[in-house]
């Protein structure tokens, strides 16, 4: 008999705690609907860019792995050496979703421009 009374406060405990942060989760969405929504987009983008990678001809012969780590690593660097030479120039007010989607859509061609021409990568 104990075990169906300390089962009853135990799911009057989980359905109180269940209840009391549905008003959390509701303000949340309501609020960053956008940003849960393109990260979510974000991180599928990712994963589908994976693949596609994974099945990349390997016209430098190497593998698609290490191309993509040598991309996203040039890429960092040109995007924390933009974002540095602007916090320098402007201060703080540059780190703002604005200037890190100019500075991403800057630094992605910039990455490609400079591995290509390199010779690092041949498309």
């Amino acid at each position: 008999m104990s075990d169906t009374s300390t089962s009853s406060i135990l799911d009057k405990a989980i359905k109180s705690e269940f209840y009391s942060d549905i008003p959390i989760v509701k303000t949340l969405w309501l609020t960053y609907w956008p940003y849960i929504i393109g990260f979510f987009i974000f991180v599928i983008a990712g994963v589908v860019i994976q693949i596609l990678m994974l099945r990349s001809g390997h016209h430098n012969k190497l593998s698609a792995g290490f191309n993509s780590l040598v991309g996203s690593l040039t890429y960092s660097l040109f995007f924390l050496i933009q974002l540095l030479i602007c916090y320098l120039i402007f201060g703080a007010q540059v780190i703002d979703d604005l200037w890190f989607a100019i500075f991403g859509a800057i630094s992605f061609p910039a990455t490609w421009t400079f591995l290509n021409t390199i010779g690092f990568w041949y498309y």
